[in-house]
């Protein structure tokens, strides 16, 4: 069985965005504090869910898929 999973990219200000990462069903990648994003893998259909709850994190900015994903790769 495949999981439909993707890449994200998340933009952030401070550090409350991370805190918040960590209690939400999301793998985290990477992190870059000095340049202010996360790389992290999560579920396609909890796609908006995501984008619903990180919208009232103070410092959250902008969430995106990652351009360098390939769906073509099942894991």
């Amino acid at each position: 069985m495949y999981a439909n999973r993707t890449q994200y990219i998340i933009f952030y200000q401070g550090k409350q965005v991370i805190e918040k990462l960590k209690n939400l069903p999301v793998d985290v990648a990477f992190t870059s504090q000095k340049l202010g994003y996360v790389v992290c893998y999560g579920d396609k259909e909890s796609e908006q869910t995501l984008k619903k709850q990180l919208k009232d994190v103070k410092g959250f900015k902008h969430l995106t898929t990652s351009q360098t994903f390939d769906p073509n790769l099942n894991f």
